[in-house]
């Protein structure tokens, strides 16, 4: 029994690190595609609903056996039926999961572990941690193994483990004519524009697209949200629409637990994910434009601390932070320390103007230098970029960065 546990578990060792080798070499991509609830069956539909159900159960139920002193997570046996939880009013019941599948439940179980691993990390890195809690709802359940939790059929239907018979969906055709395209895990997500089913892929790496070679600084902003060192404003702002503010209305003046109230609540849902499916729409765009240069410098701006200081309607209405999340990811990217006086330095003479306050919206300097404000700080992120000033998350002492700036000065004029 030793020698083929061993030998199934070298098989294992051998394929995991083929897969790896394999996929190193393509490019990770995730496709969503819509379940067609109007083509459900009666059954098919009780079966999405409870699994997401289950799923609360269940992980509420692993998470208060584990608080008992004498069980571990490591420990908790995923073949258990029988589980205890609560009903709306606090009552203990006892409930026997019937739709929920094995793998479902060993991923549910392995998330809950990686958390786990890493809020210990955390704490001992000084980090201050919570701990794991109950949950309301579940969102997502992951399928992992291609072809044996989930199945793609033909251009429009698809298999899940868990739900009776074929499920038709929309958006196949977004991946499934890719050549040489590996599909591999799957999750389930119940929106409140309903059910979806995203797909992780691998694809071969096309031909990089050729840059134009430029380097460009982009600074962050309320009033503009991107300014680029070429001078090329940018607005992307995405408001709250009149129906969203009039369902908020609505929403406040209702009786706590009514259905009508959880009527509103259902549409509103619906109304916050148009406008995230919207912010999402528009970084992806400007992040595409953007990547069609060589390198981008940004700074590390704080977009928390803007919001605490009376800007938080601007930046919530704006994509700052995904554009900054997108663009950080990406390697053609480097990132100014946030204590590089990118707006309040003259690249010309050397001069730091403290004296600028956020209302000056003209750079102007006894050098001669009169510039927007945005557009000096975009060009500046490129000067000290170009001079390998502040490219690290380091805190400069104001005598430390005008020796920098001063030797850089000096430098560039030697060479004209």
């Amino acid at each position: 029994m030793d020698d083929k546990k061993l030998e199934k578990n070298l098989k294992i060792s051998t394929s995991k690190r083929a897969t790896i080798e394999r996929h190193s070499v393509m490019k990770c991509m995730s496709f969503t595609v819509k379940i067609q609830e109007n083509k459900l069956s009666k059954l098919q539909k009780e079966q999405l609903k409870m699994l997401f159900v289950e799923a609360k159960w269940f992980k509420n139920h692993i998470l208060n056996w584990s608080n008992q002193e004498t069980n571990s997570l490591w420990k908790f046996d995923t073949k258990t039926k029988e589980i205890e939880r609560k009903d709306k009013d606090g009552n203990s019941l006892s409930s026997t999961l019937k739709y929920l599948p094995a793998s479902v439940k060993q991923s549910i179980l392995n998330d809950m572990i990686s958390n786990l691993k890493t809020l210990h990390t955390l704490k001992n890195k000084g980090c201050k941690v919570g701990k794991l809690k109950f949950v309301k709802e579940v969102k997502s359940l992951h399928y992992k193994q291609f072809n044996v939790t989930h199945k793609i059929l033909t251009s429009k239907q698809i298999k899940l483990q868990g739900i009776s018979g074929k499920i038709q969906v929309n958006g196949l055709n977004q991946f499934l004519n890719i050549c040489d395209i590996e599909i591999c895990n799957a999750r389930l997500l119940n929106t409140p524009k309903g059910y979806y089913v995203q797909f992780v892929t691998y694809i071969p790496k096309e031909n990089k697209k050729l840059s134009n070679g430029k380097t460009i600084g982009i600074d962050f902003g309320c009033s503009t949200s991107f300014t680029t060192s070429e001078g090329v404003k940018v607005d992307a702002f995405v408001r709250e629409s009149e129906r969203l503010k009039r369902l908020q209305r609505k929403f406040a003046r209702q009786e706590k637990g009514s259905k009508r109230r959880a009527k509103t609540l259902n549409l509103l849902k619906i109304e916050y994910q148009k406008l995230t499916n919207q912010k999402n729409d528009l970084a992806n765009k400007l992040v595409a434009k953007f990547l069609e240069n060589e390198t981008i410098v940004i700074q590390d701006e704080q977009l928390q601390s803007w919001q605490k200081n009376g800007h938080g309607k601007a930046v919530q209405h704006s994509v700052l932070g995904k554009v900054k999340s997108k663009l950080k990811q990406n390697p053609k990217t480097s990132i100014l320390a946030k204590s590089v006086p990118t707006t309040k330095l003259c690249t010309k003479c050397g001069v730091f103007h403290d004296e600028l306050t956020v209302k000056d919206r003209m750079f102007v300097c006894d050098c001669g230098v009169e510039a927007d404000r945005d557009i000096h700080a975009a060009q500046n992120m490129v000067w000290f970029y170009e001079n390998n000033i502040g490219m690290e998350r380091t805190n400069y002492k104001r005598m430390e960065m005008k020796a920098l700036v001063e030797v850089a000065l000096s430098s560039n004029q030697n060479q004209l």
